[in-house]
């Protein structure tokens, strides 16, 4: 994933990352356009689930989007 500074649009290279849940990073980015010098913190969380796991976690739960739910009860109703 490319990510650009909010400010000047040039690339933002991440510093460092937390994970405090499966489905959740903050990560701390900068600024690489030294006339800038934007800093600050990303966070990315996983909101849905396009394309189910073959090898779930059980204490991971992302809803399914409701476009591919309708996709997949309707492959599950074929069998």
């Amino acid at each position: 994933m490319r990510i650009a500074c909010p400010h000047c649009h040039e690339r933002a290279m991440t510093r460092t990352s937390k994970r405090p849940v499966p489905v959740f990073y903050e990560v701390y980015a900068q600024c690489t356009n030294p006339r800038c010098g934007w800093g600050g913190k990303i966070q990315v969380e996983f909101v849905t689930t396009t394309s189910p796991s073959r090898l779930p976690n059980p204490d991971v739960n992302i809803p399914v989007e409701p476009a591919s739910r309708r996709l997949l009860l309707e492959q599950l109703a074929e069998r």
